[in-house]
């Protein structure tokens, strides 16, 4: 399992959101057709209308895990932004076309929805370079830029999905063909599905005067980005305003030569804070393994050689960190 080494950098350089229960509420619109329940179906995903939509789907559905919950359910930490995330899934606009095969239950779905994941990352990204410039805990802050991302998300480009919409006792059950759950989920939530396990885990030692930190977003257990501040004592006032300003030139300049990083050092008080923030999902695998900031066989895509969340925190406390992981969600019964 590849994991994140902790090391000393000098100056130059967890929604699984589950519902808590699928019995009970409305019962389904009157159908004629595959077609009609499945218009019937994403009307009410459009509308907001989560127990009628819950309806149409097997208990074991992985859609499920991502409709949203009452407030303080799950994960408080993140009430406003699902709150947020409900009501703007009024963006979804869809077309479905009975294709009249497999029993008339065969329907095709072509649906667009806001680009939530994109614009999710983009605001992560943006959070990390602020905090690595200007210090603060705008990267910290995960509800902040997820709620961001989700208040600037623009529509995402038409797909189609085929399903089946097959009648039941009491109803219809509608089940993808041909697509993993991954890309379905994802088609109806505009990527948000991504992020329904999102962790912020946040790791801390100090040791003759020299204080580590590292925030790590993971989805799940990939972390898909870190920033790392390094805080020490400005012993005698070496390093000014004009020098700060100097390195901090020196490390965009660095930056914008490796994708993927971003550098810069702040004054807290009377310390100096350095910080290294990475992207994993753009980062050069080879010059991290290199570097020796991650272990393991770590090489290719994100798919093919992923961070270890789990590994990362297990390794870290063993050399006497102190973790904590949030959002805390609640157990599913």
């Amino acid at each position: 399992m590849n994991c994140l080494h902790k090391i000393t950098i000098p100056c130059v350089l967890a929604l699984c959101l589950i519902l808590a229960g699928c019995s009970g509420g409305p019962k389904q619109a009157a159908a004629d057709s595959a077609e009609e329940a499945t218009v019937n179906f994403l009307t009410n995903l459009q509308n907001g209308e989560f127990d009628q939509a819950r309806t149409y789907l097997d208990k074991e559905n992985p859609l499920l895990t991502v409709f949203p919950v009452a407030e303080g359910e799950d994960a408080p930490e993140l009430d406003s932004v699902y709150q947020q995330f409900r009501e703007k899934l009024s963006g979804l606009t869809f077309r479905v076309a009975d294709e009249g095969a497999v029993g008339n239950s065969m329907v095709y779905i072509a649906a667009t929805q806001y680009d939530f994941r994109s614009a999710i990352n983009e605001a992560m990204l943006a959070a990390m370079e602020t905090q690595c410039r200007e210090g603060g805990n705008a990267f910290a802050d995960y509800a902040g830029w997820m709620s961001q991302g989700i208040a600037s998300a623009e529509t995402g480009e038409e797909e189609t999905v085929r399903a089946m919409a097959t009648q039941k006792s009491g109803g219809y059950l509608i089940e993808h063909q041909g697509y993993t759950d991954h890309d379905f989920m994802n088609l109806f939530t505009g990527g948000f599905y991504d992020y329904a396990d999102f962790q912020m885990a946040v790791c801390t030692s100090a040791m003759d005067g020299v204080e580590h930190t590292y925030y790590f977003a993971a989805l799940g257990d990939q972390v898909i980005a870190c920033v790392q501040e390094l805080s020490e004592a400005n012993d005698g006032g070496e390093l000014d305003d004009g020098t700060i300003a100097g390195l901090n030139e020196f490390y965009a300049q660095t930056a914008q030569e490796v994708p993927g990083f971003y550098m810069g050092v702040t004054r807290d008080g009377d310390r100096v804070v350095t910080h290294i923030g990475i992207d994993f999902q753009t980062a050069d695998q080879n010059a991290l393994v290199n570097s020796g900031l991650v272990s393991g066989d770590y090489r290719g895509n994100m798919a093919d050689g992923r961070l270890s969340l789990s590994a990362t925190v297990s390794g870290f406390e063993k050399e006497g960190m102190t973790s904590t992981i949030t959002p805390v969600y609640k157990e599913a019964e």
